[in-house]
């Protein structure tokens, strides 16, 4: 994929997403604009289906190569299709990951909420540990951190090590998700965990913190995860 028109002096920000997670992700969207950030969001389909929606709403985006899937709706934590996102995205992180162009790669959930432009920051973080994640402990984070999520990841140009690349089927069937991958590769890997208060994850949507420059919805499964968002008022499209 030509992630050339979406580079930022070198930094490539991107989500992955669905038909079934079109909206939120369209949210998402909405919200780098509402914040002004000046960079370009990369949405890459998994499906034909998301790619002819956001090139509808006159937004630039890019089709997964191989696309033969169709997922129309929200999809189920565990599930036979939710494994499937998940191999394409360790796939697309990877050759992310392996491609020159990009000196620095954010890649973000689409169920997350923006509420100012977050890229200095973690730039700026890079430059101390070129390899961070957002911590999806339940409390308190760890040092380091014993959890960390898949959801929301930066790095540096070869900082990964070859953590996205699916190279054990085997391990991957014994529990088919990308956050378990990642985390069994993180114990010889330099890595950080982004400030909780700054970068919350599920078990603060209930009570955002003011200093966040974002805030994801995980931890919330299916119409629940919209629901949350709107109690919030951070759900601002007009769908659903």
């Amino acid at each position: 994929m030509n992630v050339a028109r979406f580079l930022d002096k070198g930094t490539l920000v991107w989500t992955l997403t669905t038909s079934g997670y079109k909206y939120l992700t369209l949210n998402l969207y909405r919200h780098l604009e509402k914040a002004g950030c000046p960079w370009k969001l990369a949405i890459v389909c998994a499906d034909r289906d998301s790619y002819v929606f956001f090139q509808g709403q006159g937004i630039s985006c890019l089709l997964y190569p191989v696309s033969s899937i169709a997922h129309p709706s929200l999809l189920l934590f565990g599930s036979k299709s939710f494994e499937q996102i998940n191999l394409i995205k360790l796939e697309v992180l990877n050759a992310f990951a392996n491609t020159p162009e990009i000196q620095r790669c954010i890649y973000m959930d689409g169920d997350i909420v923006v509420a100012r432009d977050f890229v200095p920051d973690i730039l700026g973080r890079l430059e101390q540990t070129p390899l961070l994640f957002q911590c999806d402990e339940q409390t308190t984070c760890s040092n380091p951190c014993t959890n960390c999520c898949t959801g929301l990841i930066a790095w540096s140009q070869g900082a990964d090590q070859g953590i996205f690349k699916m190279d054990n089927k085997a391990l991957w069937l014994i529990k088919p998700e990308d956050q378990v991958w990642v985390n069994r590769k993180l114990a010889t890997i330099p890595y950080a965990a982004l400030p909780r208060n700054l970068y919350p994850n599920g078990t603060f949507t209930s009570a955002p913190p003011e200093a966040m420059f974002l805030i994801h919805y995980n931890h919330l499964v299916g119409t629940t995860k919209i629901l949350k968002m709107k109690r919030n008022d951070h759900w601002i499209i007009p769908y659903l």
